[in-house]
This record gives structure tokens, C-alpha cells and sequence, in this order.
């Protein structure tokens, strides 16, 4: 049975009354050939956001998507921005790409991070894990199922409902059709401290299994002030609506 669908990055949403017009990308890049020209082309546009293809540091938005889960997980629960809106963002952050937290207790919320200068930037806009072993007994793949595809589709299966999702950058509309990416199976390994804490019933405190789903920005930001916001009704009925401003250094 699917039953462990969990929103860690919690979407936001609004139900709107029709569907909006598709419009391109605000701002876009070809994936940059050198840190130098992510660092010219964010200067010269302000906000970059790379396409869905792009890679970073040698890998694809899918594989900083996975960093990103096995970060979520490893901050224990008094320190982790997930649990806490106070809490700092750069918490046990020491990798050449910025992660933007979440914050998993509440649909709408605002929050503010530092960013450090010319790091690329990965916003999760509407995502979810679909992780394993669970303490249910019969979440289970069907006899001759593999367990990727039984995670896979089951967290397709719960995005698809996602409507209206609408993303700005900087005031500007941003194309999400073209951002929604879908893992493998990958392991991460849970702080015990997060069970019961995070909303996740298949969260066991150790060593797990999951597949991710959802839309991931990869972004490149000019030093000031930058906002992204999120708006969708999430699968779940819930209309949900957060802000990022995220500061950069200069």
C-alpha cells in the first residue's frame, strides 16, 4: 500500500480560479562553463536561475536534491531550521551549494537566510520523500515490484495532485513545469532525535532508503536581497503560501 507520502518542503498554494497563462522563464542561463561566468551572469541579471538540466559542480539538480534530504535528516531537532524558524539556515552547511531549508510545521510561513556570495542556491518549492523501511507493515512493494519503483510511484502518484503551483523570483514568474525532478532510490541516515518530530510516519532514526519528487530551483544570486515565493494547493486540499528572502553577501 502507499501510505508514507511526506511533504517535507512544504509547498505553497492557491487555489486560483482558472489556470494562469504558461509563461518562460523569468531569468535563465545555459549551465554555466565556470564558477566565473555563473558569477558575471548573476551580477548582469541579478537572479539566475539555471535550467533544469544544468550541472553543478559536475552533477545534475537531481543528485543536489538528494544532498539535500541526507542534510534535512541530519540535523538533530534542536538545531534544525526544518523544526525552527529562528533557527539559522547555514546549520551544519559546509557544501559548495546553498541549501534552503524548509520549514515542515505549518503551510504558510515566511523566512529569511544569509546566503554566502557565489554559491549556487537550491530552492525546494514542492517536494516529498517517499522513504523505507516503514513501521507500517503493509507499506510493501506488490510481489515483483522493485522497491524504486514502488517509492517512485507512489510519490508521482501524490504530486500529480498538486495544482496551481505559481513561483516568482524577485517579482518575476518562473516556468515550474520545467523544474519538477525525480530521484532514484538513495539512503540517508535520520538523526534519531527527528522521529515524531518531523512528519514523517516512516521515520525510523537510522539508515533509510527514499525517492524524491517535486520542483527544485537551482539558483545564481547577485549580492542584496532576493525573494522567492511559492503559492499551489497542495495534493492534500491545503492552499499553502511561504517567502524566501534570502541575503546575500557582499
Amino acid at each position: 500500500m502507499q501510505r508514507n507520502i511526506i511533504a517535507v518542503a512544504v509547498l505553497t498554494g492557491w487555489l486560483m480560479g482558472c489556470a494562469p497563462e504558461p509563461l518562460a522563464d523569468a531569468v535563465t542561463a545555459e549551465p554555466a562553463a565556470s564558477e566565473e561566468a555563473l558569477e558575471t551572469d548573476a551580477r548582469t541579471w541579478g537572479a539566475v536561475v539555471l535550467p533544469p538540466g544544468a550541472r553543478v559542480y559536475g552533477r545534475p539538480i537531481t543528485a543536489w536534491a538528494k544532498e539535500w534530504y541526507r542534510w534535512h535528516f541530519r540535523v538533530p531537532a534542536d538545531r534544525s531550521p526544518m523544526l525552527r524558524l529562528e533557527q539559522d539556515c547555514d546549520e551544519d552547511q559546509d557544501g559548495p551549494v546553498y541549501f534552503v531549508p524548509t520549514y515542515d510545521l505549518d503551510t504558510t510561513y515566511q523566512r529569511t537566510c544569509r546566503v554566502p556570495r557565489n554559491k549556487p542556491v537550491l530552492v525546494p518549492l514542492w517536494v516529498i520523500i517517499n522513504d523505507y523501511p516503514c513501521p507500517d507493515p503493509s507499506f510493501e512493494p506488490a510481489p515483483g515490484q522493485t522497491l524504486e519503483d514502488f517509492l517512485r510511484q507512489g510519490a508521482l502518484d501524490f504530486n500529480n495532485g498538486t495544482q496551481d503551483l505559481v513561483v516568482t523570483v524577485d517579482g518575476r514568474r518562473v516556468d515550474t513545469r520545467r523544474h519538477r525532478h525525480t530521484s532514484g532510490l538513495f539512503t540517508f541516515d535520520a538523526d534519531p532525535s527527528l522521529v515524531g518530530k518531523i512528519p514523517d510516519p516512516c521515520l525510523v532514526g537510522g539508515e533509510q532508503r527514499g525517492v524524491t519528487d517535486g520542483w527544485w530551483l537551482m539558483l545564481q544570486l547577485s549580492p542584496g536581497e532576493h525573494v522567492v515565493n511559492v503559492r499551489a494547493l497542495a495534493p492534500f486540499g491545503a492552499p499553502i503560501d511561504y517567502t524566501y528572502t534570502l541575503r546575500v553577501g557582499r
